[in-house]
């Protein structure tokens, strides 16, 4: 359940609900019956089945796409004839009583949880929830006479508002009783595909790595915007299944989701992007309180967020010294931006705020070094966990000075005065380079015999920090850190590959293909942290970086200023590749291409906006788009923009 976190200040985690619909089957008659188990992540349906003798039985399980508070199990029934006694005992899996949650009976047949310690109660109390929940499926269940096919449901509902439980709840059951519950569910997937995807022809494996990759996300997302009372609190790097204590990072939001998740999610669903902004948005004030509490102004975002947006981090010193999160938070903010020109979500709701109150910290967190002129960052630790604390971590400095310009340029637009102190900042922070062996030190002091970084460290300057570089610097950052970088977490080769195919080496990038899809894991392609199975479950940070390497490595997408670019390039064993609705400023478009052309086609723009228009690399002219007539050109890179 989103935002259900349980346990005071740096022991806060997801609340653990026990169980209503964990069904299984037991045992079957007849007897001997093929069992299944199958996955559609087109539908968002699990089923474990039993099919022969002229029977089907089916036990679907999915939690309903647009009566999103609805957990759904339906058992199907089904024989040839009537004269076949089909008959299934199912037993539920409600796992342990929980240990964060106490439960009172309420009206209506709801049950109340109320969870038991508050994670900072100075600045939230615990959190209450209503719970309503059919007749169970426990039990043997069998087919009525004269039947050949019956199917029984199970439902809960669950949310902090009493009313929109039973609201949903009665919604769902209505929809049962006509026939239309499984379609509804199915329709709402349709409808999520039909507006964002990736299709590769060619190779079926690369196709179900995408589809899982986005499903696994988009099943942890909302459907609709905000609600007021209870809104989005953030992707953690497990999904809002995973994260009881001591596991899966307890459900905390990271960076990963605002460095690893959210670009492909912004690039094909831009309103669930905007979600994601918000969850940033709603923690502003507690940033705030932690910047203070540190000693200085501004915005301090929290190595691990729960429910208050405070610091759970639980262990030391990585909510102390792992302060890129802040400069991550802004890079999140500078994309949602220059993807939609949302001016009411950077005006009205505070999103240039956080832009400007995170500059605020850099510039205070900043020491002035006058025998070089430079501005320095002391004491930090960057992605490389391995290795703190360092001064200059060339990631956290490039990512401050992104954030100090960005917060200038927002304030320009705005019609607001440029800060003079963060352009001072900007301009002056270190950022290392050894001109002997060109190339990015990791840190002050950084040796490439005596360090081993974890993972993506300095290789993410050039994307999607996007720093300025030779590619000769950039060449040899690659070379250097993949040959010293530890196994890493899932997302660290995607970012290697994506970097050699921004340098035209298609060779070197497909070579990495196979260490970068290590960590997915059969049946259902499941991502673990680590290539062994080890580490957080459903690791949607690894499926993020997986999706970024799609999009921006291979796709060659690059979100700039007032353009958005690519540099398509086709996959090996693909024979075309299609990125259906790519959303730019109030527009969207699909792209598709094979070895030798490509095609563009405008599908959708909204109500103010005359459209987008094309520059391909061969040409210098702008050429409009025009919405449903697809336009065909030699495969090469091109520019979009927005006409408005």
């Amino acid at each position: 359940m989103n935002g259900l976190y349980n346990g005071r200040d740096k022991t806060s985690h997801r609340a653990r609900i026990p169980s209503t619909s964990g069904y299984s089957v037991n045992w079957t008659s007849p007897s001997g019956l093929e069992r299944k188990y199958s996955l559609d992540i087109g539908r968002g349906i699990f089923t474990e089945s039993y099919t022969g003798a002229g029977v089907t039985i089916s036990l679907r399980t999915y939690a309903h796409r647009s009566l999103t508070l609805v957990m759904v199990n339906e058992l199907t029934l089904s024989r040839e004839n009537t004269s076949i006694d089909v008959s299934v005992k199912i037993v539920l899996n409600r796992g342990q009583e929980s240990e964060d949650v106490n439960f009172y009976k309420d009206s209506h047949g709801i049950l109340h949880g109320e969870t038991k310690e508050a994670e900072y109660p100075e600045i939230a109390p615990t959190i209450r929830f209503y719970m309503l929940t059919s007749a169970s499926l426990e039990g043997v269940e069998t087919i009525s006479s004269g039947l050949t096919t019956e199917t029984f449901v199970s439902l809960t509902s669950i949310d902090v508002n009493k009313t929109n439980a039973i609201f949903q709840y009665e919604q769902a059951r209505a929809q049962f009783l006509g026939g239309t519950l499984l379609s509804s569910h199915v329709d709402g997937w349709n409808q999520m595909w039909q507006r964002g995807r990736i299709d590769i022809a060619g190779d079926i494996t690369i196709s179900k790595m995408n589809y899982a990759c986005l499903y696994y996300l988009m099943s942890s997302l909302p459907l609709t915007p905000n609600r007021k009372e209870w809104p989005f609190f953030g992707l953690s790097p497990g999904g809002l299944a995973h994260g009881v204590e001591n596991l899966d990072y307890m459900g905390h939001v990271f960076w990963d989701q605002d460095t690893w998740m959210f670009p492909p999610i912004a690039l094909l669903h831009s309103d669930i992007g905007r979600t994601l902004v918000q969850t940033r948005i709603r923690t502003l004030r507690s940033a705030q309180l932690l910047a203070k509490r540190s000693g200085n102004e501004g915005a301090k975002y929290p190595w691990e967020s729960s429910y208050t947006g405070l610091e759970t981090c639980p262990a030391e010193p990585y909510g102390r010294l792992e302060i890129h999160v802040i400069g991550d938070v802004a890079m999140m903010m500078r994309q949602y931006w220059q993807l939609t020109r949302d001016l009411e979500l950077m005006v009205d709701l505070s999103g240039a705020d956080v832009v400007w109150e995170t500059a605020k910290y850099w510039a205070a967190r900043s020491t002035y070094n006058q025998t070089d002129d430079t501005f320095r960052i002391n004491g930090v630790m960057p992605p490389d966990e391995f290795n703190f604390p360092v001064n200059d971590s060339v990631y956290t400095n490039s990512i401050a000075a992104l954030n100090l310009r960005f917060a200038n340029q927002l304030a320009r637009f705005l019609g607001k005065s440029e800060n003079e102190t963060w352009s001072n900042i900007s301009s002056k922070l270190l950022i290392l380079y050894d001109e002997t062996l060109d190339f990015h030190p990791e840190f002050q002091g950084f040796s490439t015999y005596r360090h081993r970084p974890k993972q993506a460290d300095v290789v993410l300057l050039g994307y999607p920090l996007m720093v300025d570089m030779k590619l000769s610097t950039r060449k040899n950052d690659l070379m250097i850190y993949e040959e010293i970088t530890s196994t890493g977490p899932a997302m660290t080769w995607g970012m290697f590959l994506l970097g050699w195919l921004e340098l035209d080496n298609v060779t070197k990038a497909n070579e990495l293909y196979q260490k970068t899809v290590a960590n997915a894991q059969e049946p259902f392609l499941v991502w673990a942290e680590y290539a062994d199975g080890d580490g957080a479950t459903n690791f949607l940070t690894g499926m993020g970086g997986y999706l970024q390497m799609i999009l921006f490595g291979y796709g060659g997408c690059r979100i700039r200023d007032e353009t958005l670019t690519f540099k398509p390039v086709l996959m090996e064993g693909s024979n075309e590749m299609t990125f259906i609705g790519i959303d730019y400023r109030g527009c969207s478009f699909d792209l598709r291409y094979s070895d030798t052309e490509m095609t563009l086609n405008q599908t959708h723009v909204t109500c103010g906006s005359v459209g987008l228009s094309v520059r391909f690399n061969d040409s210098g002219a702008w050429h409009s788009l025009t919405t449903g007539i697809p336009m065909t050109r030699e495969r090469q890179s091109f520019e979009i923009k927005n006409l408005r």
